[in-house]
């Protein structure tokens, strides 16, 4: 999943309007963050041990006592940690994960079908923007911004679409 994920940090600021926007935004981005700073440490390797279920709950934990941390809320803290977990959850519908370091690899593969990629990611996107807008003040959901911030969100995954159906996959780790 790509801009998928931002739908369910944005859910999660509609559920919890004290719970910081970044921070969700990082905890459902977290275990790309993993997989990158993997990538450049080790080049060649794989680093998708940043999808397994072992290395989401670490993640999970560590963002949560952080978080905690920062805003000294205890529901803020549980979500930060939710939203991490459903980055992978999300990760096994649309692509195939390991679910630890050289264990077996599940997921539905929703890449190998781009149009339904698309359906689903835009869905979860679409749907996480209106538990979001609750959390806007009232004048401010209707506006022309309000609705080009998700027009945008789904034309970026517009073209992550397109990359799927079009290009040649490349390794991740090169």
């Amino acid at each position: 999943m790509y801009v998928g994920h931002l739908g369910v940090a944005l859910a999660g600021k509609g559920w919890r309007r004290e719970a910081p926007l970044w921070l969700l935004v990082l905890a459902t981005q977290g275990c790309d963050w993993v997989q990158v700073v993997a990538c450049m440490a080790a080049p060649g390797s794989s680093p998708m041990w940043s999808h397994s279920i072992a290395a989401v709950l670490a993640l999970a934990t560590v963002l949560l006592l952080g978080s905690y941390g920062v805003t000294r809320n205890r529901k803020v803290a549980l979500l930060t940690a939710a939203v991490v977990v459903s980055h992978v959850l999300l990760d096994y519908v649309t692509g195939v994960k390991p679910t630890w370091p050289g264990g077996p690899m599940i997921g539905l593969n929703l890449y190998d079908h781009p149009i339904a990629d698309f359906a689903l990611e835009t869905a979860v996107v679409c749907a996480g923007w209106l538990v979001y807008r609750r959390s806007l003040p009232l004048e401010v959901r209707g506006t022309r911004l309000a609705w080009l911030f998700v027009l945008a969100l789904v034309g970026i995954q517009l073209l992550g679409a397109f990359d799927l159906a079009f290009l040649p996959r490349v390794p991740k780790c090169v």
